[in-house]
């Protein structure tokens, strides 16, 4: 069959080419849509300390010194790196402390606050810096017994 040889079945046969790219190009669009947007092309870049000066790659031992009230598993022996999934709720508070080993804290939702702290030799904390604010697809990375607290903003 030729479309241009007076055929009286053109037009419909036009119009069903035309359909058919339609809902492909409608599918195509929607699908590239989020990976082409100006959200998904915006970098999140760290906001605390650079990852490239991490020691989670040494194969240093770290272990959290043992504390009265600490929950059983909390105290870590292990070589390499530990990899948690921790939910916390708006208006949860980890109060001042430090890791011996290095963090990393991806951000999957939500927003959080870390405040850094200097220790005296008398032991009183003071402020380090201002809060830095982690939103949902960030990345902090914070030095091992570098002393902070974290604030778990929203949801």
């Amino acid at each position: 069959m030729s479309h241009f040889s007076g055929n009286k079945n053109i037009f419909p046969c036009v119009l069903g080419g035309v359909a058919v790219g339609a809902v492909f190009g409608a599918v195509a669009a929607v699908g590239l849509a989020h990976v082409w947007s100006p959200a998904a092309c915006k970098k999140k870049k760290p906001t605390v300390g650079p990852c490239d000066s991490s020691g989670l790659w040494d194969d240093s031992q770290f272990s959290h010194p043992p504390e009265d009230g600490v929950p059983a598993g909390f105290t870590m022996r292990d070589k390499g790196f530990n990899t948690f999934l921790e939910k916390w709720e708006p208006g949860d508070y980890e109060p001042p402390h430090s890791h011996p080993g290095d963090d990393a804290t991806i951000l999957i939702e939500g927003t959080m606050e870390i405040q850094f702290f200097t220790k005296s030799a008398d032991g009183k904390l003071t402020k380090d810096g201002d809060v830095v604010t982690l939103v949902a697809g960030q990345t902090g990375f914070i030095k091992g017994s570098r002393i902070h607290d974290a604030r778990y903003k929203t949801r």
